[in-house]
Parts: structure tokens; sequence; C-alpha cells
């Protein structure tokens, strides 16, 4: 409240100096000021991430359905791209910027998500490769594109000020790639 009593002084001062030069820009700062603090942005995100629990690095090349080259739309509507192809170091915690697609449907399923952006998807590491299909998965024990895939869960939300005011929630399903879930490919059986 001091700040404003201040600020009235000073508008007061300089109205009776006849300086309303300097009280139009002032007033014009002053309003411009509260609209940017008055406003609000929330958004919520559904989100799929792929976390590797594994003690090597993997490579993870995508698939997608609406195939733009190298890099993919990463949600539909919103204009942002990403990669297809990134690599993931061993027993790396799950973060926002790993989502591999958002959607603003927060009562859709991670699977159906998975389905509804990729054909396939592809991991790789220097011992193992798993494909992921619709209809197949090879090597691992869980498709990400099946409804008894598993997924772990989790809500992050990020709060801060950019101009205005604003609050993010991140509804994250992620699906992890452990060492326990990897069946060894083998490609020669000869002895």
């Amino acid at each position: 409240m001091q700040h404003l009593g201040v600020l009235f002084r000073y508008i007061l001062y300089n109205v009776i100096l006849f300086n309303m030069k300097k009280v139009k820009y002032l007033a014009i700062f002053v309003f411009i000021t509260l609209c940017c603090l008055s406003c609000k942005r929330e958004s919520e995100l559904l989100q799929i991430i792929i976390q590797n629990k594994t003690d090597s690095p993997i490579d993870i090349t995508l698939f997608p359905k609406k195939d733009k080259g190298v890099l993919y739309p990463v949600c539909d509507g919103c204009g942002g791209h990403k990669q297809t192809e990134y690599a993931l170091e061993p027993n790396n915690e799950a973060r926002f910027d790993d989502g591999i697609f958002y959607s603003s449907d927060l009562n859709i399923k991670p699977y159906i998500l998975a389905s509804n952006a990729f054909d396939s998807i592809l991991i790789s590491s220097a011992d193992n490769v798993i494909i992921f299909t619709h209809d197949n998965v090879t090597g691992y024990s869980e498709n990400i594109f099946s409804d008894n895939s598993t997924w772990d869960f989790e809500i992050v939300e990020w709060e801060g000020y950019a101009f205005t005011k604003f609050r993010e929630r991140y509804y994250q399903y992620i699906f992890v790639i452990s060492n326990e879930k990897i069946e060894k490919i083998i490609i020669n059986d000869e002895e």
C-alpha cells in the first residue's frame, strides 16, 4: 500500500506542476503493468514419455503417422515439433521435455494416444533392439501400443511469471524401458 501512496503523490505532484506528458506516460505504464499482472494463464496437458531405466544408453526412433521427415508434430494443433530420433542416457529421470506426444484430452489412455500418434517405435542399444508396432512387439515383454501395457503416472505442475502469471499442469504417463522386461533376440543359434 505504501507504494500506491508514493505513486499517488507523484502523480498529484506532476499534475499540479502541469507536467501532463510525464503523467500520461506513467499512467500508460501503470495500466499495462496492472493488465499484465492481473492476467493468468493456465493449461493442462496429458503427456506420454519413454524413460530409460536400463544400464546403457538407448537410441529411440519414432515413426509418426504424420511424417514430417526428421521432425514430427508433438501434439495436435499446438504447432510444436520434435526430432524423430533422440537418445536417452542410462537410468534417466523422466522430465516434461522428454514427452513424445501431448494431448489436451485428459481422458485419453496413454496407449491410445501413442497409437494415434505413431505407426511404430524402434529402441536400440549396444546389445538390444526393441520394435513396437500396433500388432506386435519384438525384444520386450510389453507393447507400448497395447491396453495391458504398464505406465507410471505423475502430475507435474509449474508456476511462474513471464509478463503474466502462468500455471501448467502435466499429467505424465511414463513407459519405462527396464532390463527386466528386455527379451534377448537370438539371431543365429549356431554354436
